[in-house]
């Protein structure tokens, strides 16, 4: 039976996370995105909250949340700052890598230290400059005694050169491609690891996104990611398929957001005698931004309950589309009140771009979705792409 309905449990978390971002993170939207970060404070309420390890299984010490709930969080969030949603979301990036890449014993390990801390973060550095996973990352892992040594630079990483825990993807086999790629947990404070330059965004700037740089530096054994149960390029097609989905909410947040303050102030701004919401042309204008964002929705939950690889393609493809022409229209609406920092609607308008390069692009969902209607694999996809993507 489909169902467009929540279930108890999933409206208190809901409404939980809608006050979080009404009193925390859209009053802070300004002077975080100033600041570049989100505050420990903030950090530490969200944690309290019991959202900091939602999507993590409960035998490994998480809320074990569906991804249905979790992209419930994601919109929340992105209604309040899509970059807050991204900098507050930054242990997932870590566990739930750990969960489709490691085992059982790598998890435990690596969770507890998130289970016990509110403020630790999480990365995973997986694209470059100037190459592709298709022909090989310059990043290399060369086996050193019980371990590797990893050397090169890694770009548009979420919390790059800050995070306790950094997925590090490198070539092990140079000129197979993805077949000779590996995967380790880098700890902060291994030798060799230094953060490189923070990049300048568009949008999002309330998260710390920037290159992270090794050196030689040498990584244990044990901290080898095979890929689970499904190997590892697969186990990186899962991963991706959930950072998209989480991206999707985010731009159903933010979209809800530019159309709900568009549809606020032309209701309150008056012209001819009447408030210029009424006038036919904005008004059908608001009932086009309105159709984005719920189509938007019920695509992100049909396709969180499935999993499946296309229907997380379509989600994520049309809420990127969706929420650019939301906001877009957002600030059109406004007019020249849209373009000034004086109204949220141009940082909305910048930060659903700045969303839809993050993992996968939209190239990327689109590949993935003409392959299955098609029948045929196309070139690049998952993982594999001439297009890097921010990981969040």
């Amino acid at each position: 039976m489909i169902s467009f309905s929540l279930d108890e449990e999933q409206q208190i978390i809901q409404e939980t996370v809608r006050k979080f971002a009404a009193e925390w993170v859209r009053p802070q939207l300004r002077e975080w995105e100033r600041a570049g970060t989100v505050s420990d404070e903030a950090r530490r309420a969200f944690h309290e909250l019991g959202l900091g390890l939602l999507e993590v299984p409960e035998a490994l010490g998480g809320a074990g949340a569906s991804a249905v709930t979790a992209a419930l969080v994601q919109e929340e969030l992105g209604f309040g700052d899509a970059g807050a949603a991204v900098a507050l979301w930054s242990p997932h990036l870590v566990t739930a890598a750990l969960v489709e890449l490691g085992d059982e014993a790598q998890a435990r390990r690596f969770f507890s230290r998130f289970a016990e801390s509110s403020v630790r973060l999480g990365a995973v550095a997986y694209s470059e400059r100037g190459t592709t996973p298709l022909e090989g990352f310059s990043t290399v892992a060369v086996k050193r005694g019980d371990g590797y040594s990893l050397s090169g630079t890694k770009a548009f990483v979420v919390n790059g050169g800050c995070a306790d825990l950094t997925v590090v993807f490198a070539q092990i086999e140079p000129g197979r491609g993805w077949g000779g790629v590996g995967a380790w947990v880098v700890e902060a404070g291994m030798p060799g690891m230094r953060a490189g330059a923070r990049h300048e965004l568009l949008g999002l700037d309330a998260a710390h996104i920037a290159e992270v740089v090794f050196d030689g530096c040498l990584v244990p054994e044990e901290n080898r990611l095979r890929g689970g149960p499904h190997g590892l390029p697969k186990g990186v097609q899962r991963y991706f398929a959930r950072a998209a989905l989480m991206t999707a909410a985010r731009q159903v947040g933010l979209a809800r957001a530019a159309y709900e303050f568009a549809l606020g102030y032309t209701q309150e701004r008056r012209a001819f005698g009447k408030p210029v919401a009424h006038f036919q042309a904005i008004a059908f204008t608001l009932a086009e931004m309105l159709m984005d964002v719920e189509a938007a929705r019920w695509m992100v939950w049909r396709a969180a309950a499935s999993q499946k690889l296309d229907e997380v393609a379509l989600a994520a493809t049309h809420a990127n589309e969706a929420a650019w022409r939301v906001a877009d229209q957002a600030v059109q609406l406004l007019g020249g009140a849209g373009y000034v920092q004086d109204y949220p609607v141009e940082k909305w308008l910048r930060d659903t771009k700045a969303l839809a390069l993050t993992a996968p692009t939209d190239q990327l969902s689109q590949l993935a979705v003409a392959s299955a209607e098609l029948g045929h694999a196309l070139d690049g996809g998952w993982p594999s792409s001439t297009i890097q993507p921010m990981v969040t």
